[in-house]
């Protein structure tokens, strides 16, 4: 893999940016790295649209469990690049949150054998949550044209269902990597470990 290294002033304590030439046909990954939960995206290979993957748990004191579960899914999806959110405050200041990725993503460098790079996650599970209240809504709304009743004598289409937090965390990955996706066609800077 070519790298094309120039510097940059970016939102982030690196000055140093190296930019990726990926090949034609490579699939990314990207985290939604949280507490709890880490959100799972996937490109396809064309590196034009990205979809959830999955939610992986996070079990206090057990990273190597983590580890393995990332390393299948780069396996399960084919992924040549991981991208990883990077929690930065509205003001561009990287805060604790943000701190605890970056030791994670330093961690996890140790573990994996593609390169990793770093995005912007600003209020990536705002949107997440947005998009899903969409598609329950087109959902509902499809439910209800089709009129009648449902299971227990319930008007179809009548509940409000909430994203669960693992949809939320997937979704959440899924606009980082389709962000990054997009700024891969303007030539937008990245950080890179």
């Amino acid at each position: 893999m070519k790298r094309i290294e120039g510097t940059y002033r970016v939102h982030t304590e690196y000055d140093q940016v190296r930019i990726y030439e990926w090949g034609e046909m490579t699939r990314l990954m990207a985290l939604d790295v949280g507490e709890a939960r880490i959100g799972v995206a996937v490109s396809d290979s064309t590196r034009f649209l990205a979809s959830p993957f999955t939610t992986l748990h996070v079990e206090r004191g057990n990273e190597a469990k983590l580890w393995t579960a990332i390393q299948q899914c780069i396996d399960e999806t084919e992924a040549e690049g991981l991208v990883v959110g990077l929690p930065i405050s509205l003001d561009g200041q990287i805060h604790a949150q943000g701190e605890r990725v970056q030791a994670f993503a330093e961690r996890l460098k140790q573990h994996i054998d593609i390169p990793l790079t770093f995005w912007d996650e600003r209020l990536s599970t705002v949107e997440a949550q947005r998009l899903l209240a969409e598609r329950g809504q087109q959902q509902r709304g499809k439910r209800q044209r089709g009129g009648g009743q449902g299971q227990g004598g319930q008007k179809r289409g009548s509940s409000k269902r909430r994203p669960k937090g693992h949809e939320i965390d997937a979704m959440a990955a899924t606009v980082i990597l389709q962000e990054y996706l997009d700024s891969l066609s303007r030539n937008t800077e990245e950080t890179t470990l």
